[in-house]
């Protein structure tokens, strides 16, 4: 059984990935925006599934090809991870988006909540470090894991999927398609933006969210490290 943990910021594209990773199987189980903990892995991975999805809780996951843990907007618990090291076929992701199209999407999503915001760029400075300090995570750039195919399969590959299925692109899990409401669908997705051009930009009290931030600093170096 390969076991997928993901950890990465709402609106970040998070269920996107998901979408490709679990089309790669036919029997799988994803538990979605819990907490990570070794002991109820090992508690429940002797139950047998009995659904293919649950939100904030554990369910059994025995016999499936593939679990998915996935885990949002979470301060990474190190110690809880390094448990994991010993399970054979298990696989540390983190995902990134630029930070103004991560917002951007945030912003008009929960309706210009300015709590919101202020959390998801002081947790977005986080794990802009971690991405850029940390070697034993596989690290995701959203950006170009959506514009790129030869990325896509080259992080699917890291992951032990090396001959990867054909990825439908219009497939969509449960929450997907709940990214892609406030965009204009007739416009490709906007990756690698500015603060200058992302589509908040006109969006003067957007613009102020980012004063007195590392962000510009972070994504600097994270664009300066692609690849």
């Amino acid at each position: 059984m390969k076991t997928i943990i993901l950890f990465g910021l709402r609106r970040s594209g998070n269920h996107y990935l998901i979408s490709k990773i679990l089309q790669q199987y036919t029997n799988f189980v994803h538990i979605n925006d819990t907490k990570l903990s070794y002991n109820k892995y090992d508690k429940y991975k002797n139950i047998n599934a009995h659904t293919e999805r649950i939100d904030e809780e554990w369910i059994g996951f025995k016999g499936v090809e593939c679990v998915v843990i996935s885990m949002e907007d979470q301060i990474i618990d190190f110690n809880e991870l390094e448990k994991f090291n010993n399970i054979s076929d298990c696989h540390i992701l983190m995902l990134l988006r630029c930070p103004y199209t991560n917002l951007s999407s945030a912003w008009t999503a929960y309706r210009k909540k300015t709590t919101i915001a202020i959390t998801t760029i002081f947790m977005w400075e986080i794990y802009a470090k971690i991405f850029i300090n940390d070697n034993n995570l596989i690290k995701i750039l959203y950006d170009e894991y959506i514009s790129n195919s030869e990325y896509q399969t080259k992080i699917l590959n890291k992951i032990g999927i090396t001959e990867p299925k054909n990825l439908n692109n219009s497939h969509a899990i449960q929450w997907q398609e709940s990214s892609f409401k406030h965009e204009n669908k007739n416009k490709s997705r906007q990756i690698y933006k500015s603060l200058n051009n992302c589509a908040c930009c006109d969006d003067k009290q957007f613009i102020e969210l980012f004063e007195n931030t590392n962000v510009n600093i972070l994504w600097d170096k994270i664009m300066k490290l692609r690849f």
